[in-house]
């Protein structure tokens, strides 16, 4: 019984130096926009989880040294799953805007569905920019019928590669595509 305290102090010890030394990750989040344009629509909508690729589905900030090639930024990473908070904050944006009369993520009289295509950093030669695209169909919940698609990206370059820089520029991206969203998402349902 005595021979096992040294090794539990000695495992105790490995666990208490490598919590010391191992660093959080510096932790980003997007933010909804407040400002809009356009008509209030009357009805219930109900924001889907976007769906997305693999290399999206995380809360890691990915970076596209080639077209074909994908990475991360060591350190860096988003306050949750990508396609999460894409969806928090499109509800967020939504309430924000008054674009219709209620938003939630569990039900309505028309669906937001969305598929993130491209969030990501660019990092080539020429120098840094980010892109975020994403394709939404709305949707009548009551019948399953597709009533409109479209398809919102914006590229925007970055001052740096640096996380702090790109971060504000995929905020700005994030930014445009939703308030483009929104006011489409008004629009359509009227159609």
């Amino acid at each position: 019984m005595y021979r096992s305290a040294p090794i539990f102090v000695v495992c105790l010890l490995c666990l208490v130096a490598f919590g010391c030394t191992s660093r959080a990750p510096a932790t980003y989040d997007l933010v909804a926009p407040r400002a809009f344009a356009g008509k209030k629509a009357p009805y219930q909508l109900v924001v889907y989880e976007p769906t997305t690729v693999s290399a999206l589905e995380s809360n890691r900030l990915m970076v596209r040294p080639q077209a074909d090639q994908v990475s991360y930024y060591k350190g860096v990473a988003w306050s949750d799953r990508l396609p999460v908070l894409v969806q928090a904050r499109l509800i967020e944006s939504f309430q924000n805007s008054g674009a219709v009369k209620s938003v939630s993520s569990t039900s309505g009289q028309y669906g937001l569905a969305t598929e993130i295509r491209a969030f990501q950093v660019d990092v080539t030669a020429s120098g840094t920019a980010v892109e975020v695209d994403i394709f939404a169909k709305l949707i009548d919940t009551g019948s399953g019928r597709v009533i409109a698609t479209r398809g919102f990206s914006s590229r925007v370059p970055a001052r740096t590669d640096a996380p702090d820089d790109v971060i504000a520029a995929l905020n700005q991206a994030f930014t445009k595509v939703v308030q483009d969203t929104t006011i489409w998402v008004a629009a359509s349902s009227r159609a």
